[in-house]
């Protein structure tokens, strides 16, 4: 084409010209140059033009498509020369090695060859590369082939220079003289003819096995077909006429000889399989890397099947095999397990069964050999093996025949949907839409479905709920009320087992009345009804209940009729219609369960504290009325909160008994009673419980210290406790603004309305004097006690207030004590370092704005603040040791409501942290980490917070001014929250999406169809693309909002060390630093080394209260709590081999025995024996997610509960494991199956959809349990004498097999995974199951 455009003058056209300068005013006004100029565009322009349609008629249409926008020939030549003259270096590269590494073909033509030559060094012409001509004609030289020997030595000496002509013409003739004397085979060049030789195997010489072919004894040809003289069978015109589809044309030269004897000789194996059948076997299946795909001649063993009219298969005598079908084969090995081969042909032809072990390969699959025995291994699984038997390896497996084979049966006359609907095992209609487009059905058409009564019977559910409506415009329009308790509720101090709770729908007030026993129920309604309906001169109308027997009976049933309420109730087991009472209950119990922790009191106290929850749930805001206040939407008045005290803290209620005796009694503050302006106050000595106005509280000191105190053999003294630096607060004394209204709220004029019923138990109401008491404050100091719970770590008395989680304390510790305040600070060593860190922090503070120094607001009380110092570790080959200072605020005085609102913050989870590098190592993505500076500084403060100066940098201008917070701090409560927020809304600004499964990963889509993701833990950021320019702009994104440390590639995260090998394709996870630190603080880094995470000896049982009694001064030293804590911190991170082993443990935290403690300690000592075993992921296998469950049936050895096992992994990289112990028992092992099995379904929910989130698609996921009947329960929806008392929320699995989300497959117990989470296991299996879910040591 070039040579054309160049021919037709067209040269210049190809080349991009400067565009005419504008015209000067003397060509303006020169018409002849002006006209002249004119001509001279126009030409350029029909030149450009004549030579663009050259180039688009020269080139075919998928060319043209790519430079059909150019506008002129040069645009478009150069877009051809970009395209398809690549003149980069790797192409200039590859080009001249191909030229110098040249070779000619034996099965070409020397004319062929030299062309071929010819064309690559035109190419490299084209890229500006010149060949000299005597280099051309050596390489054509040295490429000849070795018949031209003599010619290459004769080329090569007696000349002065060497040209290209000179050598082709010399090999030209050369070839003619070769091609003359092709009957004469010379041994110097030697010269092998074209086919066959006419002894047998081509071979020379007198041996045996050269025994002439078709010669007479006079030494004649004779033809074996026609018996005519002078030629073979393959030259017979009669074998020709009869093979003249299967005759090829035969190669010449040395490759196609051996060509031809390898046909024979594999032709000869395939005749041996083919026409040997009544010698071998056909149940076995010979391992063959010859066949293109797996073949058997047996129907019969085929679990699925699918018949196809076309398609052949040519064998090694270039005979061919008909394909009648194909389908899947399942074989069952000798030791039990079984597998499926897929894509099997049916040939009938065959006489053998061929497993094509290319076909294997292909899927991922490895093979080794030795020994005679030769090995298939998928991931870490040998699944297949074959014995060597006389040079072919026969596979050691039986293929299991079908248990029933589809037949053609006479549905012809029957509607062709409905029999693809029965077919496909009842698919909807929009599935067999969707198959019909595809043209799966072939000939057959489908329509509407018609009515199925097999699909109502298997696939009805219940109808879903949708929210609740209640249209109420008054009090007790309507009215919900439910019990809760149970006979094992423990009694409470009014030997109560049950309460009764009521909520009027329109202002949700609670009242709470506490039973001995459920028949009281009825009792407690009536009076509740006649006190409300006379307090607010209103009718009850609606009551809406369960159907207990409590609320459905002959009495109740006939009251409401006489009083006129409509009854509304639920069905049988849908609690979900009385969910405003049920929420209640729940809401009330957490309160409960909270309140009890914290102040440490005793399970007996649950009705005080359940009182003390309604209390505070009708003077807090309710969701459900837009956060308006049900005691102010009760009486029109809002409450006050200032006589709201800490709930079990300590308190000193009036005592006058004596004028010698103390006046006060030492008691734990219980609640508001209902209806008296006083508290309720439980004495300690007196074991009884007292209602009384004069009491001083102690907030700070709850009931568990003072206990703590009391053990430790050193008493709490009163008079100590009220010398503290915080004024106390003493309730009793006479206020200007009006007494104490019930429950400690101020009250004027009115009375308290009816709120909750009080708790029945025995109380005394004082009767001394009202007169003022006030026990003296001004004492010495007392002396701070460490509680029990910290007694195990070896502390002083002033680092009390600094201790934090015991895990974090093992995973960050240096080495060195840190400073405990910043005077500590400047009296260190370190000074200068400490120093440099705080000017850091104070500058990032000031750069970022984060206050103002305002005057004091005498109205609102200023926050404190303090210095923290760490001293950090670094990160291995990123950065070295850092001295890290934080100013934080103290907000533990904030109060909600006034400092804060809300303060959940979310992070990211661990399993996404782990799915998130499985996905970066199968993939091979780019994987970067990124720290925020100061992270809690960037959130925006929605309250107005009053903060000290911090100390060390008080403004010597304006020292009494206080900083008015204009962004969060660390140390507020809000802060984490604000954070969150704000980075949500500027990654939201900049297109990325925020997951809907976990609200810490951000995505977003490139343009060139790639994805960018994002992992947010609080200030730790991962990063990860395949795209690394758009990492890059990432980064530059998130540095242009926030002051961001770049920390490269990933190496740490959440205490998880990080390593990875992208030439090996792997990367592992491992947490062994920490665990080092581990042994080393429980001084278990010298202790012997086990092989199992748990002994086999071990029966754990629950402590007993006389066991607990005896034991207790030999556990009150041990850190079992902590030491537990710090194992499930390793487990949850990268150990799933101590999940069982943890789990067991955990269950007894509250009372440890020695028992228990020798447990822990044999975890130690197999984390001893394991310290270098870690997560490894790599990119064998399918991108795909796969889960494994089991359980032990009746583990647990106290109330005989099982244990489930559930462990997933994706793309054969484990992400995510439990162990557990269920909630329900189970009456057997199928059940404890069957809601492992739904267990794990929960779980595989959440992963598909986090996987479809991130771009990677999967519709169904498989779950493997070696449970047959607990499958057989999950996929048939059968309700029978064994079944039918299993929760309903354990079918949750039937309706996800049901629309194709799981599906549930067996497997061998001896192979199942999930086996380690549910029992103690020998070594051996711990090993191959730890090697399966890739857990190693290398």
């Amino acid at each position: 084409m070039y040579a054309h455009l160049r021919i037709l003058g067209l040269k210049e056209a190809l080349v991009e010209q400067a565009p005419f300068p504008p015209m000067t005013e003397e060509e303006e006004s020169d018409p002849e140059k002006k006209k002249k100029r004119i001509e001279e565009e126009e030409e350029r322009i029909k030149r450009s033009e004549k030579a663009m349609d050259i180039i688009f008629l020269n080139v075919g249409d998928k060319v043209l498509r790519k430079i059909d926008h150019c506008t002129t020939a040069a645009e478009a030549w150069s877009t051809l020369e970009r395209l398809y003259l690549v003149k980069t270096l790797p192409n200039r590269v590859y080009l001249q090695l191909k030229v110098y590494n040249y070779r000619m073909q034996d099965l070409k033509s020397l004319d062929e060859n030299i062309d071929e030559f010819l064309k690559m060094i035109s190419d490299l012409n084209n890229l500006q590369i010149q060949v000299p001509d005597e280099v051309q004609a050596i390489l054509i030289l040295s490429s000849l082939p070795d018949r031209y020997e003599m010619l290459k030595e004769t080329l090569k000496y007696g000349r002065e220079g060497i040209r290209l002509e000179d050598v082709v013409s010399a090999a030209k003739s050369k070839e003619l003289e070769l091609r003359d004397t092709s009957d004469s085979k010379s041994v110097a060049e030697g010269l092998y003819v074209r086919g066959r030789s006419e002894t047998r195997g081509g071979q020379s010489g007198n041996g045996n096995n050269n025994k002439s072919r078709s010669k007479s004894r006079d030494g004649k040809k004779i033809c074996w077909i026609c018996g005519k003289e002078g030629h073979y069978k393959k030259q017979c015109y009669k074998w020709i006429e009869k093979n003249k589809n299967k005759v090829q044309a035969q190669s010449s030269g040395e490759s196609a000889l051996a060509k031809d004897d390898a046909q024979d000789l594999v032709g000869l194996v395939a005749s041996e399989v083919n026409l040997s059948e009544d010698q071998m076997d056909q149940n076995e299946w010979i391992m063959d890397t010859g066949c293109s795909f797996h073949m058997t001649p047996r129907k019969d063993i085929f679990i699925e099947f699918q018949e196809v009219d076309k398609g052949k298969v040519r064998m090694a005598n270039n005979s061919s095999t008909e394909v009648k079908g194909i389908g899947k084969v399942r074989f069952v090995n000798t030791d039990g397990t079984t597998f499926v081969l897929h894509d099997v042909r049916y040939m009938p032809g065959m006489s053998r069964n061929l497993i094509s072990m290319g076909t294997l390969e292909a899927k991922g699959c490895e093979f080794k050999a030795a020994d005679g025995i030769l090995k298939v291994i998928k991931g870490c699984t040998v699944f297949m093996k074959g014995v060597r038997k006389a040079s072919l390896y026969v596979l050691q497996a039986e293929a299991k025949k079908s248990e029933a084979m589809v037949a053609e049966s006479g549905n012809q006359d029957l509607d062709q949907t409905q029999v693809w609907h029965s077919r496909l095992g009842h698919v909807g209609q929009k599935g067999l839409d969707v198959l019909a487009k595809k043209g799966c059905f072939g000939k057959d058409k489908v329509s509407g479905l018609k009515f199925c009564e097999d699909c109502v019977f298997g696939k009805t559910h219940k109808v879903s709920f949708g929210p609740a409506q209640h249209v109420t415009k008054d009090k007790f329009d309507y009215v919900h009320s439910d019990l809760w308790g149970s006979p094992n509720v423990p009694h409470s101090l009014g030997k109560c087992q049950y309460f009764l709770s009521l909520t009027d729908d329109w202002s949700r007030k609670v009242w709470i009345y506490f039973l001995r026993s459920k028949d009281e129920a009825f009792e407690k309604f009536v009076q509740w009804k006649k006190m409300v309906e006379v307090q607010s001169e209103r009718k009850v109308k609606r009551l809406r209940t369960d159907n207990g027997l409590e609320f459905c009976n002959h009495k109740f049933n006939d009251y409401c009729k006489q009083e006129g309420m409509v009854r509304h109730r639920t069905c049988t087991y849908t609690p979900q219609q009385n969910g405003v009472a049920e929420r209640l209950n729940r809401t009330i119990m957490n309160k409960v369960r909270s309140m009890l922790s914290e102040s440490g009191l005793g399970q007996k106290f649950w009705a005080e504290a359940a009182s003390t929850s309604v209390y505070l749930i009708n003077r807090s805001p309710s969701s459900a009325i837009d956060f308006q206040i049900p005691e102010e939407r009760w009486t029109s008045a809002v409450p006050d909160l200032s006589g709201l005290r800490r709930f079990g803290c300590l308190v000193f209620a009036h005592s006058d008994e004596g004028k010698l005796n103390p006046r006060a009694k030492k008691g734990i503050f219980t609640g508001y009673p209902e209806g008296v302006k006083r508290f309720r106050v439980w004495l300690l000595d007196d074991q009884k419980c007292i209602i009384s106005r004069n009491v001083v509280f102690r907030e700070s000191v709850m009931y568990k210290e003072v206990i703590a105190q009391e053990q430790s053999g050193k008493s709490f003294n009163p008079v100590h406790l009220l010398t503290d630096d915080v004024t106390c607060e003493i309730a009793g004394k006479n206020r200007s603004t009006g007494d104490l209204a019930q429950g400690g709220v101020m009250d004027q004029d009115r009375e308290a309305s009816p709120g909750q019923s009080n708790v029945e138990g025995t109380t005394e109401t004082e009767t001394q004097s009202s007169e003022d008491h006030q026990i003296a404050i001004h004492r010495p100091r007392r002396q701070i006690i460490q509680p029990i719970r910290l007694q195990d770590y070896v502390t002083d008395e002033a680092e009390l207030e600094e201790i934090a989680g015991y895990a974090y304390m093992v995973t960050e510790d240096g080495g060195k004590p840190e400073p405990g305040s910043f005077q500590e600070a400047m009296e260190n060593p370190d000074k200068d370092k400490w120093i440099l860190a705080s000017d850091e922090e104070m500058d990032s503070l000031i750069k970022n704005k984060t206050w103002v120094l305002v005057e004091r607001d005498k109205k609102q009380k200023p926050i404190g603040c303090k210095w923290v110092f760490k001293r950090k570790a670094g990160i291995a080959g990123v950065e070295g040791p850092r001295f890290k200072a934080r100013l934080v605020a103290k907000g533990y005085s904030q109060k909600e409501g006034v400092d804060y609102q809300e303060i959940f913050s979310p992070v990211v989870k661990h399993v996404t942290i782990r799915f998130f590098l499985s996905m970066v190592a199968h993939f091979d993505m780019e994987l970067q980490q990124m720290d925020v500076k100061t992270a809690f500084l960037h959130g925006y403060l929605d309250e107005t917070i009053y903060m000290e100066q911090p100390e060390g940098y008080v403004d010597e201008r304006y020292p009494d001014r206080v900083c008015l917070l204009q962004r969060s701090l660390y140390g507020l409560k809000q802060s984490p929250r604000q954070w969150n927020t704000r980075f949500n809304d500027f990654m939201e600004s900049h297109k990325y999406e925020r997951s809907l499964y976990d609200s810490c990963v951000y995505i977003k889509k490139l343009q060139n169809g790639e994805y960018i993701y994002l992992l947010l833990y609080v200030d730790d950021i991962l990063i990860a693309s395949k795209d690394k320019r758009s990492i890059e702009d990432l980064k530059a994104l998130l540095g242009s909002e926030f002051e961001m440390k770049d920390l490269g590639e990933a190496k740490k995260i959440l205490g998880m060390e990080i390593e990875r090998d992208r030439s090996k394709g792997t990367l592992s996870i491992s947490q062994e630093g920490y665990l080092l630190k581990l042994l080393g603080n429980f001084s278990m880094d010298q202790s012997k080394p086990v092989g199992t995470p748990i002994g086999v000896h071990f029966k754990l049982r629950a402590a007993t209260d006389e066991e607990v009694r005896v034991q207790y001064e030999s556990m009150r030293s041990i850190p079992y709590q902590s030491a537990v804590g710090s194992l499930m911190y390793s487990m949850i991170g990268t150990r799933p081999d101590l999940a069982h082993s943890v789990s067991l443990v955990c269950r007894f935290m509250s009372k440890p025995l020695k028992q228990h403690w020798q447990a822990v300690k044999w975890i130690l000592r197999y984390i001893k024996g394991s310290l270098k075993r870690k997560l490894c992921y790599s990119s064998e296998g399918d991108f795909v997610i796969q889960g494994y469950c089991d359980s032990d049936y009746g583990a647990d050895k106290d109330r005989r509960r099982s244990t489930s096992g559930v462990v997933f992994t994706v793309g054969g990289n484990v992400v995510s494991w439990k162990s557990s112990l269920q909630k329900v028992v189970a009456l057997s092992s199928t059940e404890a199956e069957y809601m492992a099995l739904t267990d794990a379904s929960k779980e595989a929910v959440w992963l598909l959809g986090l996987m479809n989130e991130l771009g990677f698609k999967q519709k169904t996921v498989d779950i493997y349990s070696d449970s047959q009947s607990a499958i057989a329960l999950a996929k048939n929806a059968v309700f029978h004498e064994r079944t039918k008392h299993i929760e309903v929320k354990y079918h949750f699995i039937r309706d996800l097999i049901s629309d194709g989300v799981i599906q549930v497959k067996k497997i061998a117990t001896s192979y199942n995974p999930a086996d380690i989470f549910t029992k103690v296991v020998p070594v051996g299996i711990l090993q191959e199951a730890l090697e399966f879910l890739r857990v190693t040591e290398n």
